[in-house]
């Protein structure tokens, strides 16, 4: 089953796993099945380790908070804090 991680640090969504569906979070066409982690980060490294392809000198994709609010109505998506 495919899985998205995103970390919450810094008062910013950071999508640290299952990029590749990135584009149809963003069109609101992801899968109904696809299961969505929305996990509160009290530091960066935590976001780092979370991260699933961390590279020197980049960033995981910022997620905007209205997507973040969509996301949280899905039936296969985990709030934790």
């Amino acid at each position: 089953m495919s899985k998205v991680v995103i970390a919450y640090c810094n008062q910013a969504w950071w999508l640290v796993q299952g990029v590749v569906h990135l584009d149809d979070m963003l069109a609101a066409r992801e899968s109904p099945d696809l299961v969505i982690d929305l996990i509160t980060c009290r530091a960066w490294t935590e976001v780092v380790k979370l991260w699933e392809e961390p590279e020197f000198g980049k960033m995981p994709w910022a997620i905007n908070p209205k997507i973040i609010e969509r996301l949280k109505g899905r039936q296969h998506t985990k709030v934790t804090e």
